[in-house]
């Protein structure tokens, strides 16, 4: 079964959530006439990961780019300075969307993205860490138009909480749920994976499509149809290869995208993170 997945079918899964008004910081808006960017954060707990988010609020009709922009585009690209030391990013980014231009698939984002970038905070608590950033991305429409930001950040460091009181608890990141037990093959055709229909969970409903978005970009051709081929107890997708020369992979990571069609008619998409293994 090919697979019609489209940027209307799928919806971003990893978010911020909403924090408590007083512990987000927010840097002054970048602002030109597709993008409203900033950089954002909540107040930091000592020794604690704290994710870092450019967020970009796009024109209606406008997007960016995924880490694997497929066909055509640019990923952004972040860098965070803070006490000396340079962190690159984003590391966490939201599922893409299946972005078709006339038969060149894109993978991108459209409306309001978050970029995380992980900054992990000294264990010796401060009165506030400074951040300066620099970020850059690609927003396109019927034109491509690349976007520049400089932003400052005066991040709080939480030295403890009330009892009873969980506001200074770091922000947290909805994820797609892992899945570690596929497997993939690779000819100089084609890239077959295989993922146990046990390792999509327990809900009900039978799985009527797939689409893979790889983490790299010389893995699978973008612009061909995938696959779904009747298997027993498990998913398998068949992709074209890329035609560029691919290095060896330990693992192949991507999300995994589904729609299960359930008795009583109705149909639901989900995605997953996906580390699949070699099959022996």
């Amino acid at each position: 079964m090919a697979s019609g997945w489209t940027a209307a079918a799928i919806v971003p899964a990893v978010v911020m959530l909403a924090a408590p008004a007083w512990a987000r910081v927010e840097s002054a808006p970048v602002v030109t006439d597709r993008t409203r960017a900033t950089l954002e954060a909540d107040a930091a707990v000592p020794g604690a990961a704290v994710p870092v988010a450019l967020r970009l609020q796009l024109k209606p009709g406008w997007h960016t780019y995924w880490r694997n922009p497929g066909d055509s585009g640019e990923p952004a690209s972040v860098t965070l300075h803070v006490q000396g030391r340079d962190i690159k990013g984003p590391d966490v980014w939201p599922v893409p969307e299946r972005i078709d231009a006339a038969g060149i698939i894109s993978y991108g984002h459209h409306g309001d993205v978050v970029l995380v970038t992980t900054l992990q905070m000294p264990a010796v608590a401060g009165a506030a860490v400074d951040i300066d950033a620099e970020a850059t991305w690609l927003v396109c429409e019927k034109v491509c138009v690349p976007e520049t930001g400089r932003f400052a950040l005066h991040l709080p460091v939480a030295t403890g909480s009330v009892p009873g009181d969980t506001r200074s608890a770091p922000p947290r990141l909805l994820q797609p749920p892992s899945i570690t037990t596929a497997l993939f093959a690779r000819t100089a055709q084609n890239l077959t994976l295989r993922v146990p229909t046990t390792a999509l969970g327990a809900a009900d409903g039978r799985v009527i499509e797939a689409y893979f978005f790889p983490e790299r970009g010389d893995q699978v051709d973008h612009s061909a149809p995938q696959v779904m081929q009747p298997a027993e107890g498990e998913i398998v997708l068949v992709m074209p290869a890329a035609q560029v020369p691919a290095s060896p992979v330990s693992a192949l990571r991507g999300v995994l995208a589904i729609t299960r069609l359930h008795s009583d008619g109705t149909q639901r998409n989900e995605t997953f993170q996906l580390a699949a293994q070699p099959a022996p």
